[in-house]
């Protein structure tokens, strides 16, 4: 993680492209979040001109347990080290397949994960839904899901964030309706960009709000709130009594969320 004007020279990029694919720099490095349009930051050109990648800082429920669990890991085992990598869900199985990471956070699993891999629930998350600050029930303190049955829905892109729609779908048909997709997102500043834009609704954990969403607005669900869950991924012939260590580490920071 990025942080400070030093971090911005074009020199210090190119040196830490030698042994990085990328940057998880903070949020305000990346976008100006005085500016009501969030215009971009130099920094995205210069790490795309050095041949990094850039995954800023984001809402994701691993922030909560994530930085704890590392602290309770290195106290527990300080002869070793924890290299993390910043990968969207889409791209973690094939990691963790490879053997290039062996402990993948993808955030709420699809199907498919479970049945190759091991997964551990570390968490369980509501669900909130996300509105133009102009919307009709905006302003509410609370509104029942069902309320949303008649608009159009913002979904992720399968390729980025894989099985995120029918796990919206199976809330929305629970609540007596099957969302109309509309538009779908890679990320989720553009996620809430195009809510903000009023291109339409989404739902989504509350953790999202803490990103900038100037325009938007996030309104807890009446019971029953759908939900989704934090998971951890691992091999399932992984034995390394260090994963098995950091998974434990992690249990305990999302316990205590």
């Amino acid at each position: 993680m990025l942080a400070g004007a030093g971090a911005l020279s074009s020199q210090r990029l190119a040196e830490l492209a030698r042994f990085a694919d990328g940057l998880g720099p903070e949020l305000n490095l990346v976008l100006d979040l005085a500016d009501p349009g969030l215009r971009p930051r130099p920094l995205i050109a210069q790490a795309h001109a050095a041949g990094l990648k850039v995954h800023p800082w984001t809402g994701r429920s691993e922030n909560n347990f994530l930085p704890p669990a590392l602290r309770r890991f290195a106290a527990a085992r300080p002869d070793a080290e924890v290299v993390l990598r910043e990968l969207a869900p889409g791209e973690q199985p094939g990691a963790l397949r490879a053997g290039r990471i062996d402990l993948a956070l993808p955030g709420h699993p699809c199907p498919e994960l479970e049945r190759e891999f091991t997964l551990t629930e570390l968490t369980r998350i509501p669900l909130q839904a996300v509105l133009p600050d102009n919307h009709r029930l905006a302003r509410r303190r609370r509104i029942a899901l069902a309320e949303l049955g008649g608009e159009a829905f913002i979904g992720f892109s399968e390729e980025t964030f894989p099985g995120r729609n029918a796990t919206l779908c199976a809330g929305c048909q629970a609540a007596g309706f099957t969302p109309r997709f509309r538009h779908h997102v890679e990320s989720l500043t553009a996620l809430l960009a195009l809510v903000a834009a009023g291109k339409g609704v989404t739902l989504a954990p509350a953790e999202v709000g803490r990103l900038p969403h100037p325009g938007a607005v996030f309104v807890p669900l009446r019971p029953p709130v759908p939900s989704v869950i934090s998971a951890a991924a691992r091999r399932r012939d992984d034995g390394n009594p260090l994963v098995q260590e950091l998974l434990k580490c992690c249990r305990v920071g999302g316990a205590s969320r």
